[in-house]
């Protein structure tokens, strides 16, 4: 079983962080206040485009962000896409103009979620 990281954001410099250790930061301050969890989005209606869709073959995972996908502008982008498993722990941050599709060895057979941070929309989570 996967240790599901924590993400938090702070609502006024919106700066982000991210927990290994679960049990870690239910208290974390910045700008002196308490920073937001964030916990990954369900919204159904905004899922076409931010939800990671996930292939699996020759020890990677080709990671899609969206089944239509994501657009990339400065406006509205993905800012970074991670994989997590048991074993590892991998982050391809993106910027404006990339597309939204990202590459990770993770070998067969190996549970892995992953995660994708919509600037407008927040965070997504997929798993295979």
């Amino acid at each position: 079983m996967l240790n599901e990281p924590k993400f938090l954001k702070c609502t006024i410099c919106r700066t982000m962080i991210e927990t290994l250790s679960p049990q870690c930061c239910d208290e974390l301050t910045c700008c002196g206040r308490p920073m937001e969890l964030i916990k990954p989005n369900e919204l159904i209606t905004l899922e076409e485009k931010h939800l990671p869709v996930i292939k699996r073959g020759d020890g990677c995972i080709i990671v899609c962000v969206g089944r239509l996908l994501h657009p990339m502008s400065r406006e509205h982008n993905i800012m970074w896409v991670e994989a997590k498993t048991k074993y590892s722990h991998q982050r391809v941050n993106l910027k404006t103009g990339d597309d939204p599709i990202v590459t990770f060895r993770i070998p067969d057979r190996v549970p892995v979620s992953v995660y994708a941070y919509c600037n407008l929309h927040g965070l997504w989570k997929s798993s295979l």
